[in-house]
């Protein structure tokens, strides 16, 4: 009897524990909820910002004054708190907001509403809302939209790269606020921790950073340091520019167009100073040709034939005489750049003239390398197509004979029948 009772009493705890334990595996689990889970992101400059919401629907209710009751703290949306992220600082409608995660609250007005972040982003809505722990409260002026929202939505309205529209859309409200981004900081900030990941490891970084303060007039003094830093780590054409030209732009000052003649003098000194090669010479002498100052040209350019005597530099040393005036030793460096020239160098230096504009020099480079390489049937044909492009078609016919003469290869070949077709040769007798 005894036994029977205490059987008794374990199955009547079981029967009764039995939908407790049931009830509450059922509200661990994840099923679908009445106002779905939402989020909307968006990028302004480097700036992030990021709405996580639930969304109910309107279902024929009256929504605004009802549904959202005026004048009362309202969650923004269902379910859980709504939370917005920035992940730099901003402003919000003028006002200064540091960055990091909020809840989202609102309190909703007839035509204004007040827009609530929150530094407790983690409780359920905005039932234990306590507004010792606003961040920030700005106030915002409710608007019409132009067709009905059965569900709440948000979304991000265009407003250039440094600003950003967030709106709350249900029914026919919107509401709205915008928020600005101190883009030149924040993109500052971004690239001193990018250069101290593998950025910086390169002259490259440093030089990219470094022309970013220079294009935006940010920090110049900061993008002196970086540019300095990219030369330390090899001294380039490039970054050796972008010193030069940040170090001119902060003595003229903001606003102010930089001194040719101070870029010119910086760029001298560190060639000087820098373990440069005839590479870096040779840009700093075009550049010096570009801005006028042919003196410069003409001795930096020297300097880079003295360490290189190689067929670039002394056609381009050729130009710098020759812009100085002083065609005769032009023409001998030229005579010596093109005697020193292999076939490949004088057929992509001709190319290079002819797709500058350049074509009867073109041409001239051209007969000079099929005086050097009689036999190669790819330099007559490159002579042709300097021919077609000024409209010489006897002497272009006559290049592409020769070519097709001397047995070229395939593409060779293909491009000189190809080019006589189109100068109406017959080409039937001239297929192998």
């Amino acid at each position: 009897m005894k036994n029977i009772h205490c059987r008794s009493w374990w199955l009547a705890c079981l029967i009764v524990s039995l939908p407790f334990y049931l009830g509450g595996q059922t509200q661990l689990l994840s099923t679908p909820t009445a106002s779905p889970k939402a989020m909307v992101s968006q990028r302004i400059g480097l700036t992030d910002v990021k709405v996580v919401y639930h969304r109910p629907a309107a279902q024929e209710r009256d929504i605004w004054g009802t549904l959202v009751p005026q004048g009362q703290v309202w969650r923004a949306g269902a379910n859980e708190n709504t939370v917005i992220h920035f992940s730099t600082d901003v402003q919000v409608e003028g006002k200064a907001l540091a960055a990091g995660s909020y809840g989202l609250h609102m309190e909703v007005g007839e035509e204004h509403s007040t827009v609530i972040f929150s530094n407790n982003s983690t409780s359920w809505g905005s039932f234990s809302y306590d507004p010792q722990e606003d961040a920030l409260r700005v106030e915002v002026k409710n608007e019409p939209t132009d067709h009905f929202y059965e569900y709440l939505t948000y979304e991000f309205l265009p407003n250039g790269n440094d600003a950003g529209t967030c709106a709350l859309s249900w029914g026919k409200r919107r509401i709205a606020f915008n928020y600005t981004v101190d883009l030149g900081s924040t993109v500052l900030a971004s690239i001193s921790e990018e250069l101290r990941d593998k950025a910086g490891w390169t002259w490259q970084g440093w030089n990219e950073a470094a022309n970013y303060s220079l294009v935006n007039n940010l920090d110049l003094k900061q993008g002196l340091a970086w540019a300095t830093r990219s030369v330390f780590i090899n001294p380039t054409s490039q970054n050796l520019l972008t010193k030069a030209r940040i170090t001119a732009q902060m003595k003229a000052g903001e606003g102010k167009k930089p001194d040719p003649e101070v870029i010119l003098t910086v760029l001298e000194k560190d060639l000087d100073a820098f373990p440069t090669t005839w590479k870096e010479w040779n840009a700093a002498a075009a550049f010096a040709q570009n801005n006028g100052d042919m003196n410069r040209a003409v001795k930096w350019g020297a300097t880079s034939v003295r360490m290189s005597p190689q067929m670039t530099n002394m056609m381009a040393q050729s130009t710098y005489l020759a812009a100085k005036g002083d065609n005769k030793e032009a023409e001998k460096m030229k005579e010596e750049a093109i005697e020193r020239g292999t076939n490949a160098e004088l057929n992509t230096y001709g190319y290079q003239l002819l797709f500058g504009g350049k074509p009867q020099q073109a041409i001239e480079i051209f007969k000079a390398n099929t005086d050097k390489y009689p036999e190669d049937a790819n330099v007559w044909d490159s002579l042709g197509e300097g021919y077609v492009t000024v409209g010489d078609k006897d002497n272009a016919i006559k290049a592409f004979k020769k070519s097709l003469s001397l047995n070229p290869p395939a593409n060779v070949r293909a491009n000189s029948l190809k080019l006589l077709k189109q100068l109406g040769v017959d080409t039937t007798q001239m297929h192998p």
